[in-house]
C-alpha cells in the first residue's frame, strides 16, 4: 500500500495579511476624470464667473487653491437649486403678498357702519382697492427684476456645468417663450400690469374723469407696464448672456 502524497507547497502563505504603506490619500483620488488639466479648466471656470456679475460690481476672485472637479461640480448644482429656489420663492411671495391683500380689502369692506376708528371707515374702504392694486404693481416691479437676475444666474450657473461635462453652451436656451423661467416671470408682469392698470383708472376716475377716460387710461398702463418688464426681460438676459461670452469663456 502506497503512502499518502504530502500536500504541495505554495510560495506564500493563504493567511498573509496585506502590507499598508501609510499613505494618506483624498477622498476624491477615486473619482478623478480625464478632464485635460487642473489649470485649464479652473482658468475657463473662472472666466465665465467674471462674464458674469462679478465684472460690473469689480469684484476680483482673491487667489485660492482649485477645487477637485467633482467638489466644482457639486457645488454649481448646489447653486442652480438655489437659484431655481429662489425663482419658485419670489413668485409664491407675490402671490401671498395678493392673497393676503385681497383678503384684508375684502374684510375692509364688509366691516360694520358702527364701527369707529381713528380713521374713519368710510376712507379706509374707499382707499383700499386702489392701494392694494398699488402696492401689488410696485411688488411686480421687485418680482420681475430678481426674476430677471435669478435667469441671468442660472444661465451662466448651467454653462459652467455644461463645461465640467464637456458639453455644449447651445443647450443653454436663453430665451424660451415655454421655459417655466419665462412663463413665471410673464405671469406676474401681466398681474403686475393689471394691478398698475386698475390704480390708475380709479385715480383717474377720482380725479373726475369721465368711465371711457379711466378705462382708456388704466388700459394704457397695463399695456405699458408689460411692455416695458417683458423688454426688459429680453433686453437683459440677451445682453448679459451674449453668445460671443459664452464662446470666449468656453474657449
Amino acid at each position: 500500500m502506497s503512502e499518502p502524497l504530502p500536500p504541495p507547497q505554495t510560495d506564500a502563505p493563504h493567511n498573509t495579511a496585506p502590507t499598508l504603506d501609510g499613505t494618506l490619500r483624498d477622498h476624491t483620488d477615486g473619482l478623478k476624470s480625464d478632464i485635460g488639466g487642473e489649470e485649464q479648466m479652473d482658468q475657463r471656470l473662472a472666466t465665465i464667473e467674471m462674464e458674469g456679475e462679478e465684472v460690473a460690481a469689480g469684484w476680483k476672485p482673491a487667489p485660492h487653491q482649485p477645487l477637485s472637479p467633482e467638489v466644482r461640480y457639486l457645488h454649481v448644482s448646489r447653486t442652480i437649486h438655489q437659484l431655481i429656489t429662489d425663482r419658485n420663492r419670489s413668485v409664491g411671495i407675490f402671490l401671498a403678498v395678493a392673497s393676503l391683500l385681497f383678503a384684508a380689502s375684502t374684510a375692509l369692506l364688509n366691516v360694520k357702519g358702527d364701527v369707529v376708528p381713528i380713521i374713519p371707515v368710510a376712507a379706509l374702504q374707499f382707499w383700499c382697492l386702489p392701494v392694494t392694486f398699488g402696492t401689488l404693481a410696485v411688488l411686480g416691479v421687485f418680482i420681475s427684476l430678481l426674476l430677471i437676475r435669478a435667469r441671468i444666474g442660472l444661465i451662466y450657473e448651467v454653462t459652467k456645468m455644461n463645461t465640467l461635462l464637456g458639453l455644449p453652451s447651445r443647450r443653454v436656451e436663453r430665451v424660451n417663450p415655454l421655459s417655466i423661467f419665462y412663463l413665471m416671470h410673464l405671469m406676474v408682469v401681466v398681474l403686475g400690469g393689471a394691478s398698475a392698470g386698475f390704480t390708475t383708472g380709479m385715480l383717474l376716475h377720482n380725479a373726475g374723469h369721465t368711465n371711457a377716460g379711466a378705462i382708456t387710461g388704466g388700459g394704457v398702463a397695463a399695456v405699458v407696464y408689460i411692455c416695458v418688464f417683458q423688454s426688459l426681460y429680453y433686453l437683459t438676459v440677451l445682453r448679459g448672456t451674449t453668445e460671443t461670452k459664452l464662446e470666449s469663456a468656453r474657449a
